[in-house]
């Protein structure tokens, strides 16, 4: 399978990890060939007014619309036996895994490449928002968060690190998919991604409703993190309450954190217990 022909995917979610829209942008041989959007009806009709805030998308723009699993068969195709790209595949891959698995739907084979880690181990940048890559390479990006334009970002990013690394290796798994058997090589090999919080830090912000301050720390450090008492670029997870205030901007702007609301974080703690929340 050649390392120029793969598909970029990008999900905007609603709340958590349900997703409230796809984009898909076909590539064959480094160029675009198809592609794909649909916003989609989630699972729950609830939004985050985070996520509302950063992808646009309100509850009355989804609620007639078709569920991810009226959709599957009309996207099915795009992920079997494919090389599947993404920003941050571990908000991704996980978004579409959880969403199958609500459904029942059968986990088709895919192979796994995330631009945000290649690019951190490429290119030399303060940080690595996709827009941020996007402007160094002179990709355009027209309408940042939407689904569809960040998609064929990521696929424009992909093609630029295919060309300037000769030893991007594909590991294709034979059984279906996850995000443990998944191997990324560039240049040097890369650990199995997963959401192991050994080492990881977190810090909690704004007014939580799902679990105490406390509790939520005492979570962390059962699991090996830690927690931490402001934003720098040692953080690794923002977990975000209601009125996020100065802290969610900041974690933004330096772009590599990962921000939680409070649902994603449980994900991620129940997860190591082997009982994700769905």
């Amino acid at each position: 399978m050649k390392t120029n022909n793969f598909i970029a995917i990008d999900f905007e979610m609603s709340y958590g990890h349900i997703p409230c829209s796809i984009g898909i942008v076909e590539f064959i041989e480094g160029k675009v060939v198809s592609k794909y959007y649909s916003l989609i009806k989630p699972i729950e009709l609830k939004f985050s007014p985070i996520n509302s805030r950063i992808n646009g998308i309100k509850l009355e723009d989804v609620e007639n619309e078709r569920e991810f699993n009226e959709i599957w068969s009309d996207i099915k195709h795009y992920f079997d036996n494919r090389n599947i790209v993404a920003h941050n595949t571990s908000t991704d891959i996980s978004v579409l895994e959880k969403t199958l698995k609500y459904y029942n739907l059968p986990s088709p084979n895919y192979n796994i490449f995330c631009t945000l880690k290649i690019s951190q181990s490429i290119l030399n940048l303060g940080d690595y928002k996709l827009s941020t890559i996007a402007k160094h390479l002179n990709i355009e990006q027209k309408n940042y968060h939407n689904a569809l334009d960040d998609a064929f970002v990521c696929g424009e990013i992909f093609n630029y690190l295919i060309d300037e690394s000769e030893n991007i290796n594909f590991n294709i798994p034979t059984k279906n998919n996850s995000l443990k058997k998944t191997v990324i090589k560039v240049t040097r090999d890369f650990t199995k991604i997963s959401n192991n919080l050994e080492n990881k830090t977190f810090l909690f912000t704004g007014k939580l409703s799902l679990f105490t301050r406390e509790t939520a720390e005492e979570m962390v450090e059962k699991h090996g993190g830690k927690n931490i008492s402001a934003v720098s670029k040692n953080l690794n997870y923002l977990v975000v309450g209601e009125k996020a205030g100065s802290k969610l901007k900041k974690a933004q702007e330096i772009g590599t954190i990962e921000i939680l609301d409070e649902q994603q974080f449980l994900d991620l703690i129940y997860e190591q217990e082997g009982d994700a929340v769905e």
